[in-house]
């Protein structure tokens, strides 16, 4: 009677370790390993308390060393509770891995689907929006102005107004005018954080004049903490590219420092007209500014 109890009670066991038992079963287990040094060994080795001892074999000798007959019934148990539940932890790390792996690739599968939010053909993009508000973060501008699309701006100058000889000192002018833009952040504490809210859509296409080799520009949104404070950025970015950065509180745009930095082309454009228009270049732009008002729609009525 007692050898049956003994083989019902240490099957009870994993059960009784795992807090799985009924409190009537626990109970009765628990009585028994009072009264029983058997099951009270076996009941210390399945928790860890104390080792197994298990001796060398020789080769081949190790599966019938099992059902060796002098061998404890009890440290067979043990022995393969605890293989098992090896097996059972490292299946279970292995699909835990699986799992995680696995995740990621099937959201950007279903946003490539959707044309929305983070996807295959814009990862790129957003390291770029990642790595642009880095050094931002770091306080090294113009580490961030490299990050600038500045042959878009280029080519949108010499298609304009200026001269290949006028624009010969382009790439230094433009990280000299968003370094300079960009101390507004400093005066205001800096920019201490930044994270993504939402966002990936391809807003545009940008580059050559040419529809058909121009690529496609996605938009991202964060939040970002200036001097203690939240604010919405918009980073509008192309494979060659950050094309655009707006932050601001308010539709208005905000602090005068923020409206400084989202505005730094406009500033670029000011100081080469001023630097190289005479009053007949001035006109004939005025004029063409006009034109195009017109041709738009966007003119206002007399």
């Amino acid at each position: 009677m007692k050898q049956m109890s003994c083989d019902v009670v240490q099957d009870l066991l994993p059960l009784y370790l795992d807090g799985c038992c009924h409190p009537g079963s626990r109970a009765l287990v628990e009585e028994h390993l009072k009264e029983c040094p058997d099951c009270e060994r076996v009941r210390q080795e399945m928790a860890g308390e104390i080792p197994v001892p298990e001796e060398p074999q020789p080769e081949g000798e190790a599966e019938h060393a099992k059902e060796e007959p002098g061998q404890a019934p009890e440290q067979k148990r043990a022995r393969t509770f605890r293989k098992g539940m090896k097996k059972i932890r490292r299946r279970w790390i292995a699909s835990l891995v699986v799992v995680i792996i696995l995740v990621p690739f099937v959201l950007l599968g279903i946003n490539q689907v959707r044309e929305y939010g983070l996807c295959y053909t814009n990862l790129h993009e957003f390291y770029l929006a990642n790595a642009f508000l880095g050094k931002m973060k770091a306080g090294d501008y113009e580490g961030a102005a490299e990050y600038i699309n500045r042959e878009d701006v280029r080519e949108r100058y010499l298609f304009s107004w200026f001269t290949e000889d006028e624009m010969e000192n382009f790439d230094q002018d433009v990280t000299d005018t968003f370094v300079a833009a960009a101390q507004g952040y400093t005066e205001m504490g800096g920019l201490s954080d930044y994270r993504f809210h939402w966002g990936g859509y391809a807003s545009a296409t940008v580059g050559a004049l040419d529809e058909e080799e121009r690529v496609a520009c996605y938009r991202f949104d964060f939040q970002v903490t200036v001097g203690g404070k939240d604010y919405r950025a918009i980073l509008e970015v192309s494979d060659d590219g950050v094309e655009d950065c707006w932050i601001y509180d308010n539709p208005m745009g905000g602090p005068q420092q923020l409206n400084d930095i989202n505005e730094w082309e406009y500033t670029l454009w000011d100081e080469y007209v001023a630097r190289y228009y005479d009053e007949e270049r001035k006109a004939q732009y005025t004029c063409f500014v006009e034109q195009q008002a017109y041709e738009n729609g966007s003119a206002p009525k007399a």
